[in-house]
């Protein structure tokens, strides 16, 4: 009984650490954002949003809004399809609260390659080509 007790104690840091936002992702936000702002730079054509995706990578505490609300900051890896075929992927990095998405702007970054490692099991993000 204390052996389990003992691990049970040992795990809950883990467990708190893998803590996100409590509501669902706000993935919609960035990506819409994203969107337009690759459109009015030129980078990005028309695209089929039935395969746009967008994959969390982070979701982090960073303190709290003015009116108390929690803020995370969170990562996203978004990849647009264009009808033409081509791939448009950036990553997004935004503040999003407990209620509410838009807690901050928008940064966009444009990602131009991806250099996968020379293993397949070693990728993290699975759902990431």
């Amino acid at each position: 009984m204390k052996h389990a007790f003992a691990i049970l104690l040992l795990s809950l840091p883990a467990l708190c650490l893998a803590q996100g936002r409590p509501n669902p992702p706000c993935d919609r936000w960035p990506t819409n954002i994203a969107e337009g702002r690759l459109k009015n730079a030129g980078i990005l054509g028309s695209i089929d949003y039935t395969k746009t995706e967008a994959v969390q990578l982070a979701s982090e505490k960073i303190g709290k809004y003015e009116d108390g609300e929690q803020l995370w900051r969170e990562v996203y890896h978004i990849t647009f399809h264009e009808k033409n075929g081509n791939k448009v992927k950036v990553i997004t990095v935004d503040d999003a609260g407990e209620f509410e998405c838009s807690m901050s702007s928008v940064e966009v970054f444009v990602v131009s390659k991806h250099l996968l490692p020379g293993v397949e099991n070693d990728r993290i993000f699975k759902q990431i080509e």
